[in-house]
């Protein structure tokens, strides 16, 4: 009687967790696709997660939202360390060239990252594509 209770307990359980896990993986599958299908026409940003590390001396001085016909972006001006040109920061943070980035488990959308130096500081663009 008691392997009994127990059994339906597990299998009730299981149950319960399988239907969480596959609503989980439904509304992530589905912000995924409204990624996909909206992103470039909504003001939509990637999460803050998605800003790449910054080494140690540069530190973010404003951030701010820039928009244009492909969508909106996040863009963040990083002051270098002392003695550092903008294209060395870019150059250590992997920055020379547009990054394009795959989907996070939070953040289930292609990231591109691109940066180029402006007023002796650095500044980072990061956009979904």
């Amino acid at each position: 009687m008691l392997r009994a209770a127990l059994r339906r307990r597990t299998k009730y359980t299981l149950v319960i967790v399988s239907i969480a896990v596959g609503v989980l993986a439904c509304l992530w599958v589905m912000r995924f696709l409204w990624l996909l299908t909206m992103g470039n026409e909504l003001i939509i940003l990637p999460s803050r997660s998605r800003i790449p590390d910054l080494p140690s001396g540069a530190a973010i001085v404003a951030e701010d939202m820039g928009c244009g016909s492909g969508g909106c972006w996040r863009e963040i001006t990083v002051a270098p360390a002392a003695g550092q040109s903008p294209e060395d920061l870019a150059q250590e943070m992997n920055l020379s060239e547009e990054q394009h980035q795959s989907p996070t488990l939070f953040d289930p959308g292609f990231v591109y990252v691109w940066a180029h130096p402006r007023d002796g500081q650095l500044v980072l663009g990061i956009g979904y594509q």
